[in-house]
């Protein structure tokens, strides 16, 4: 289902620490931008494409080894697929990358960093070989316990999961070269109609993100006073009536109705 269908749209959000900028007279462009960690603004300026990264089963490496190209900057998702590939590939290991890590509701934990299912280990090789940027969303990380997780029995622990964040990953997390914080309220999706009737109601992090990283090209571009090559591929990113799960507390048919005009920069690869 794409949402409940009693659920009341709003566009009233809640004054965030990222809608400030509007107050100061910042543009939403340059909200965007400046939301960015360092690492990934200047990666931003230097290369042609960015490439978004849709956890969907149906991505193989191989499907990804033909697409990738050596001007790409990629953005992964919360437990981020093919983790390996992405480390280790001789030029996807070498592309810088943007992380976003999802707030799980109100609490203090993020999808994809301890103690729920991460891709820690391998957050630390790729900050070794090429530019990396981390976004949280809502609020930095908070080091939760297992006993702050509020659906313990969404993801089951495991022998081999890491549960706190080693030393070198800290580092990133508290270095703004590398690590940002982005607001679900950003300036960028003021115009969301969320739900009501259901807590934590928000645009997808697939939606948020490209609503970010479109709006930071356009501040770019002004920037340099010039036509810029970047372009944005959105790979896996689906129509919910032909795609077994997507929450309730996004509004899917507001995002397909954007998503399905994209502009001409924008192109879409959906598969199932």
């Amino acid at each position: 289902m794409a949402h409940i269908k009693t659920s009341i749209p709003s566009n009233d959000r809640s004054l965030s620490q990222d809608s400030e900028a509007n107050i100061n007279n910042i543009s939403t462009e340059q909200a965007a931008f400046t939301s960015l960690p360092t690492n990934i603004q200047t990666a931003l300026a230097q290369n042609n494409r960015l490439v978004f990264i849709a956890n969907n089963p149906s991505i193989g490496t191989d499907q990804l080894e033909a697409l990738l190209q050596p001007d790409d900057v990629l953005v992964l998702f919360n437990h981020f697929i093919h983790a390996e590939f992405f480390a280790n590939h001789p030029l996807a290991s070498a592309l810088p990358k943007l992380l976003f890590f999802r707030q799980i509701g109100d609490s203090k934990l993020h999808f994809g960093l301890p103690p729920r299912s991460n891709n820690v280990s391998v957050i630390k090789r790729m900050a070794k070989s090429a530019p990396l940027g981390i976004l949280l969303s809502n609020q930095s990380y908070q080091f939760p316990s297992l006993d702050d997780d509020p659906s313990p029995h969404d993801d089951p622990i495991t022998d081999e999961r890491i549960l706190t964040v080693p030393p070198s990953v800290q580092a990133l997390l508290q270095n703004t070269q590398h690590h940002g914080v982005l607001s679900e309220q950003h300036p960028v999706v003021a115009d969301y109609p969320c739900f009501t009737d259901i807590h934590s109601s928000a645009p997808s992090s697939g939606f948020l993100l490209y609503r970010l990283l479109l709006a930071a090209r356009t501040h770019l571009q002004h920037i340099q006073n010039t036509e810029l090559p970047l372009r944005l591929l959105m790979l896996g990113f689906n129509d919910n009536d032909k795609t077994a799960h997507f929450w309730q507390g996004h509004n899917w048919e507001f995002e397909r109705q954007e998503m399905s005009a994209p502009p001409p920069e924008v192109e879409i690869i959906r598969q199932y």
